[in-house]
C-alpha cells in the first residue's frame, strides 16, 4: 500500500484542490444526518495517533466502508465519511485534522478520495488542513528515514523540494 508521504500533494488530494469554495462546507444539518448514520456503524478499536498521545481524543475506522471518525469520551467529535470533513465547532483548533485526514489516507491507499470518487471539493480551510498533513506525513517519514533531519534548519526547504510540482 502507498503511503500518504509517498504520493505528489495532488494525489493525495486529488484535482479539486484546484478550485476551493467556502460552498463546499459541512453545515450543521448535513453533519447532524452524516453523524446519525455514523452512530450505526460498527468501529475498530482504537488506531495509533502518535499526534493525539494523551489528548483524550481517538481515532477509528468504521468496519465497513471508508469512513473515520475522532472520538472523545466515546462520542464522535469529528469524521472524514466519504468524501465530507468535518469536526465539530467546540473541538476546533486543536489538532485534530491533520490525524484524522491522515488515518483516512491509510485507510484509503495513501490518499483521500474513498474508492470511486474522482474529485472532491474542499473549503480554502479544507485545502490548508489537507496541505498541512500531507506535509506532516513527509515530514514524520523524513524523521524515520533520516533521524534529526527535520530538526535542522534546512528541514523547511527539503520538505519543499520534496514538494515542488506538487504544490499547486
Amino acid at each position: 500500500m502507498t503511503a500518504p508521504w509517498q504520493r505528489s500533494f495532488l494525489d493525495f488530494a486529488g484535482p479539486g484542490i484546484d478550485r476551493p469554495s467556502d460552498s463546499l462546507r459541512v453545515t450543521d444539518d448535513e453533519a447532524a444526518d452524516i453523524l446519525a448514520k455514523l452512530l450505526a456503524q460498527a468501529w475498530t478499536t482504537q488506531l495509533p495517533a502518535r499526534l493525539l498521545r494523551n489528548s483524550g481524543y481517538t481515532i477509528r475506522h468504521a468496519r465497513e466502508g471508508f469512513n473515520t471518525a475522532i472520538f472523545k469520551v466515546g462520542q464522535i467529535v469529528g469524521f472524514y465519511a466519504g468524501s465530507y470533513l468535518w469536526i465539530s465547532a467546540e473541538h476546533r483548533g486543536k489538532g485534530l485534522s491533520t490525524p484524522l485526514i491522515l488515518a483516512a489516507a491509510e485507510q484509503r491507499g495513501g490518499r483521500i478520495m474513498p474508492p470511486g470518487v474522482v474529485l472532491q471539493g474542499y473549503t480554502p480551510a479544507g485545502l490548508a488542513a489537507h496541505r498541512k498533513a500531507h506535509r506532516q506525513a513527509i515530514l514524520e517519514a523524513t524523521e524515520r528515514i533520516i533521524p534529526g533531519r527535520v530538526r535542522r534548519p534546512d528541514a523547511a526547504d527539503f520538505v519543499r523540494l520534496r514538494l515542488a510540482g506538487a504544490t499547486r
